[in-house]
């Protein structure tokens, strides 16, 4: 009896590894495949495994970018499922915030300063009456990769 008790312990411990879905294996694919991949190549992520659960962290230079590094996660095999916490870079944030408001036809004539910070941005202008700046909050709060709207204008 004893002899096929071990037998079977070291049989399972081999179907593990070989499947690789143990949460190591999983961390290491998930990372070549994203190195692999010509959209999120240039990512540097921290990837962290837990039963299965992904978390991705990290900045990334557009939402494409987000969205594939996700795609990618949820295919490999042994991610159960993702969590996101990556943030769009500051820059591209305040840049795509500036181009949208630039071209709304309530506020694009406005000038505006537009700081980001972790998808934090803040509006700022000397040149804005109360409908304005409702507008340009709501105009920057549509801007993929904005969490979060301060209004500094007046």
């Amino acid at each position: 009896m004893r002899m096929q008790r071990l037998s079977v312990v070291p049989l399972c411990g081999v179907l593990v590894v070989a499947c690789g879905h143990t949460d190591p294996a999983t961390q290491i694919d998930i990372d070549a495949r994203l190195a692999a991949d010509p959209i999120t190549a240039p990512l540097g992520l921290d990837i962290a495994v837990s039963r299965g659960i992904v978390r991705l962290e990290g900045e990334v230079d557009s939402p494409e970018q987000r969205h594939r590094a996700v795609d990618v996660a949820r295919g490999t095999p042994g991610a159960k499922d993702v969590v996101d916490a990556m943030y769009v870079s500051d820059t591209f944030v305040a840049a795509a915030v500036t181009q949208a408001l630039a071209a709304d036809p309530l506020v694009g004539r406005i000038p505006f300063t537009v700081n980001a910070s972790r998808g934090r941005v803040q509006l700022i202008s000397d040149q804005t009456g109360p409908d304005d700046r409702s507008r340009a909050v709501a105009v920057a709060s549509g801007v993929d990769g904005v969490t979060h709207v301060e209004d500094l204008m007046r």
